[in-house]
Formats: C-alpha cells, structure tokens, sequence
C-alpha cells in the first residue's frame, strides 16, 4: 500500500504506518507527473480521496478537477487496473429524498457538488478508455473522529465543550444524513476488493435534523446550553439518497450508531483540545 502526498503525515495514525513501513509513502508523486506515474506502477488500485479546499486566487476547478483529470491520466500511462473515487451526495438536487444513483445530478448544486460531478466524469471517462473497473462512491455527510473541519457536528461539539451554546442555520429544521468514518471505510474496502464497477450511494438512508443533532451533543457532552438559531443564514438540506445498490453490490450497511459515534468523536476532540491538536 502506498500514500501520496502531501498531507499524509499530519495524520497520527497514517503517519504511524509510514514510519514502521506498513505504507510507502510518496510525498511529491502528485506534484510531478513523472514520479505519479512510477508510484502508481506500483500499485494495482487506486482509492482517490483527495480534496483540495480552493484558495483565493484557484477555484473548485483549478483545485480539484484539474488535479483529478492528470492522476486519471497517469493512472492509464501506469496500468493501474482499478479506480474508486470519494464523491458526494451534495451531486444531487439540495434536499433530494430517496435518490437513486441514477437521478440526475447538477442543478442548484455548490460549486463543491458541480467540482465532484466533473471529477466523476474524469473517472468514467478513465474506465471506458481502458476498459477496468471503476467505482464512484456518493457520500452522505462523513464524521466520526479525526474530523478537523469546520462543519455542522464538530462545531457543535466544539461549542457543547467550550461551554458555548450549539448554532444552527435558520430554524435548525433542514435535515441531512450523517455516516461514521468507520462504515465510510468499511465501504471503500469492500468496492476495491470486489472491484465493484458502477455509482454507489454510501450513507444510512437516514435524515437527521441539524436541532436533532446539536441537542443530541449536548447532552452527551453534559452541557448546560440550549441551541442558538441562526436565522440570518439560510439552512441548506442535504440529500438522503436510497442506499439500496450499495446493500446489493457490495453488501454494505451502515453499523455505526448515531449516538455511539458521536460519543467516539466527542471522545476525540476532547484528547485533541487536551493535546493542544486542535483549538475549540
């Protein structure tokens, strides 16, 4: 197994694996053609998880699809026989209901969810020319420790710890749907395994109201707070999508609990904050 860089060792646990040689690790592969393509000569399969978060002067396009488009290609000059790529539920239409893999995508989507839809089209498009297997992964709303972001549910975790009350977008009513790392991992490993070929939607199938969860936080960190409505900003809906392809193909299924994940995520940011890892 091999990472590319440049972010890998800033993980505890991946840097871990690099330093007692369970992983290789190539730090420039992804910033020189040459080295991409001899460090994936050496690999059957790639799993394609990176996100580059766009600066001031690169946007979604230049951050992200361009990069995607040039590992593609270094992927079919190096053989690789299989792809698997980390896209996201934010393709479909925002507060879509019980979507399948096959309703369209696009339409009064971020310019985050137009960036992964292209990127989608990167990887098809590298399947059909060398005839391998790909598979692209819609991920519902990810969390689960390890989560240094500035999203919904560690904010509101971070908020509950510092003793600060939880804020929600609008009325806190809109609904998304969380899944554990743990079972996003579980998923991956089963669709490289069975060089799975095809769009999977990988979530629990079940919304979960930003109020719902911030309260939920609150009381596992044993908070004395209510929840803050934020209703200068305008709530954003996520998709909860059918999650029926992925039980068949790959026979995946969410296992995580909500509130045991939650509590594992807690647990994290509270050994991070003592740790000064990360600031709350």
């Amino acid at each position: 197994m091999e990472a590319l860089g440049p972010t890998p060792l800033k993980r505890p646990e991946l840097r871990a694996l690099v330093e007692d040689g369970s992983v290789a690790y190539s730090r420039r592969a992804l910033l020189d053609e040459r080295l991409l393509v001899q460090a994936l000569r050496r690999s059957d399969s790639l799993v394609h998880l990176e996100y580059r978060r766009p600066g001031r002067t690169a946007g979604e396009a230049t951050a992200n699809v361009g990069p995607t488009a040039t590992l593609m290609g270094a992927a079919r000059s190096a053989g690789v026989g299989y792809v698997c790529f980390a896209s996201s539920s934010a393709v479909y239409p925002p507060g879509a209901r019980g979507v399948s893999e096959d309703t369209a995508v696009g339409g009064a989507v971020s310019e985050y969810a137009l960036a992964k839809i292209m990127q989608e089209t990167c990887v098809r498009a590298w399947s059909r020319l060398t005839g391998h297997p790909a598979a692209v992964l819609r991920l519902a709303t990810v969390y689960g420790a390890g989560e240094t972001v500035p999203r919904a549910i560690p904010n509101f975790i971070r908020a509950a710890l510092s003793g600060r009350p939880p804020v929600v977008n609008g009325r806190g009513t809109e609904a998304f749907d969380p899944i554990h790392v743990d079972d996003v991992a579980d998923a991956f490993v089963r669709a490289v395994t069975q060089r799975a070929r095809g769009t999977f939607n990988i979530g629990t199938g079940t919304g979960r109201t930003a109020r719902e969860v911030a309260e939920l936080v609150i009381r596992l960190c044993g908070a004395r707070c209510e929840v803050v409505e934020n209703r200068a900003t305008q709530a954003r809906a996520g998709a909860i999508c059918d999650v029926t392809r992925a039980s068949s193909v790959l026979g995946f299924r969410a296992r995580v609990q909500f509130v045991s994940g939650l509590r594992d995520e807690i647990a994290w940011l509270e050994a991070a904050v003592r740790d000064a890892r990360v600031a709350v």
